[in-house]
């Protein structure tokens, strides 16, 4: 009776997912901007995956975000359940940093192609490197970017190391960095899990910080003090 529920909870996230894909090309399409769409859209998906699996989010300390100026969000990764809460999270439309893989499925991957995602190819250092600065350049001119340091999801629900690509963004493009914690998502569904825990999941606000050599002696140890800010403020 279990793996029918399970069953029936993914096949109705596939079909929303299939669904939203659909909605926001059309509504990219009619508008001729991807800004509409991608402030209904996100939500839309990610309250209706929550609602499907019974989960709860709780939002804390949202006073520690700026509305008025752009910034790269960057939060721990240990599920798949991240996605939704940091779309839900945000106070304003967020572009996550993805793998190149995920352009090439239908309706949804079409759809964060066409509406501003940016996409990274892992397998090519330089690429990667180049498609960083791009985004840093279109941070600067209002986009907020959500990023997973880590690089992949955790699959013990251990932090793993911040790799330094999104502090040399910060650091090139002059940009702040919005630390976020997002605990009990793992305690939900784990990396690799078809079923969810029904549950809360909070995400935390922290402090923003910016690139300073006064503070910083590297991106890697912007990077390092980051993490370990992260790793300080999560709920255990």
């Amino acid at each position: 009776m279990t793996k029918l529920f399970n069953g029936i909870q993914l096949l109705l996230i596939i079909l929303i997912t299939m669904f939203c894909g659909a909605v926001g090309l059309i509504l990219m399409l009619i508008m001729f901007s991807p800004k509409p769409a991608m402030a209904i859209i996100p939500k839309f998906w990610s309250r209706f995956i929550f609602f499907v699996f019974g989960v709860k989010l709780d939002i804390r300390n949202l006073k520690n975000t700026n509305k008025n100026e752009s910034a790269i969000y960057a939060a721990n990764h240990a599920s798949p359940l991240d996605i939704p809460a940091m779309f839900l999270a945000l106070p304003v439309p967020g572009y996550f940093i993805s793998k190149l893989e995920l352009k090439k499925i239908p309706l949804m991957g079409w759809y964060m192609s066409i509406s501003g995602m940016i996409f990274i190819d892992r397998k090519n250092r330089e690429k990667a490197m180049e498609s960083m600065r791009k985004a840093g350049e279109q941070i600067k001119k209002g986009k907020n970017v959500i990023v997973y340091p880590e690089g992949t999801r955790s699959k013990t629900g251990i932090m793993q190391q911040f790799k330094r690509g999104s502090f040399i963004m910060a650091k090139e493009a002059d940009v702040p960095i919005q630390p976020c914690t997002i605990s009990g998502a793992y305690a939900r569904m784990k990396s690799g899990d078809l079923q969810c825990r029904p549950g809360s999941i909070t995400v935390d606000f922290l402090p923003i910080t910016k690139w300073d050599e006064r503070l910083f002696d590297s991106p890697e140890d912007f990077a390092n003090k980051t993490q370990a800010t992260v790793n300080q403020a999560l709920i255990v």
